[in-house]
């Protein structure tokens, strides 16, 4: 018994860095394909895209250096204090946080002009920023 008790807590705990903490992207219009973006807790991110009624494929994957991880983290914990919103349209961007216990998800037109679409925009595109900075 306790033997399978540490077995379910180490693959608990080294399933943790899989896990995704932060997933960003954008799509709709005449096609309804979308691209983005996943980061997880070990560093990795995956760029992907997804056709309407069809699972995400995988683009490529890398790891991020300390600087943008370092970065991530902060518009990760930038975007917990934000309200919820969404106002989907025909080409919507989007940010989705996973936490914990949650999971939040915030959807905009990107020439929404509400104060708290204004504020997604300019994280996502620190989000995008952060990705082509270099070490």
């Amino acid at each position: 018994m306790l033997a399978a008790c540490l077995s379910l807590l180490l693959v608990s705990y080294g399933c943790k860095d899989k896990l995704p903490q932060l997933s960003w992207g954008e799509g709709g219009g005449f096609t309804g394909a979308q691209h983005g973006y996943t980061a997880y807790a070990n560093g990795t991110v995956e760029e992907w895209s997804q056709w309407p009624g069809q699972s995400r494929q995988s683009q490529k994957t890398w790891k991020l250096n300390s600087a943008q991880q370092q970065t991530l983290q902060t518009l990760y914990q930038q975007l917990q204090a934000l309200p919820p919103y969404t106002n989907w349209a025909n080409y919507t961007r989007f940010i989705t946080l996973y936490l914990q216990q949650d999971t939040l998800h915030w959807a905009w037109e990107p020439s929404d002009t509400q104060a708290t679409a204004r504020t997604l925009q300019n994280l996502y595109d620190s989000l995008n920023q952060s990705l082509q900075q270099q070490p």
